[in-house]
């Protein structure tokens, strides 16, 4: 059994307005950056033998900011694609954002569901077979992937990722079991 430590990256400008991302590149805020840094000695104390990034900038600068590991970078771990929703509010999508996070809905050009859980459980799969624990950092619609294929845990009954946070999942060949989920968040949680 493998113990993977899927952390969220920290807050963005976007993140602070409740702005989709999806696949804009964006870093970090000042409060983001703090907050990874905040975040550093719970990660540190479960000891990650291997780090895992999402290679786009707001998680690399949040691996950066949690440890001292050589990220590797993994395409699988980003997060969906939200087409024409991107640089988008919740509030301007009406029903449409609520059908989408129930799963019912995707935005147009964007990432369906099918595709998203058949990327994250390549990527599980090969964060498992690495030294462990693992940490990866991510983002939260491929967290809240993998709590719901793994453990059926889908968005409409648990909070929120919270950005950052860390989620504890152990897994194996025959199942997964949650350790912790958004320990360590320290600003309330976005509903995005």
């Amino acid at each position: 059994m493998t113990t993977l430590l899927l952390v969220r990256h920290a807050a963005t400008p976007w993140t602070q307005e409740r702005r989709l991302q999806g696949r804009t590149d964006i870093d970090l805020s000042d409060a983001g950056r703090a907050d990874a840094a905040a975040l550093r000695p719970l990660v540190a104390a479960w000891a990650p033998a291997t780090l895992i990034s999402s290679p786009l900038a707001r998680t690399r600068s949040t691996a950066a900011l949690l440890s001292d590991l050589d990220p590797t970078l993994d395409p699988r771990w980003m997060e969906s694609s939200l087409g024409d929703w991107e640089g988008r509010l919740p509030a301007e999508l009406g029903a449409d954002y609520t059908a989408w996070r129930a799963g019912r809905l995707v935005p147009p050009g964007g990432e369906d569901a099918d595709a998203v859980r058949t990327r994250i459980v390549a990527a599980v799969t090969a964060a498992a077979a690495r030294p462990g624990p693992v940490l990866v950092v991510t983002h939260g619609g491929t967290i809240r992937a993998v709590l719901a294929h793994y453990l059926g845990l889908t968005a409409d009954l648990i909070e929120p990722v919270a950005a950052p946070s860390l989620t504890a999942v152990d897994v194996d060949g025959r199942g997964a079991r949650l350790r912790a989920f958004n320990a360590g968040a320290a600003r309330p949680v976005p509903a995005a």
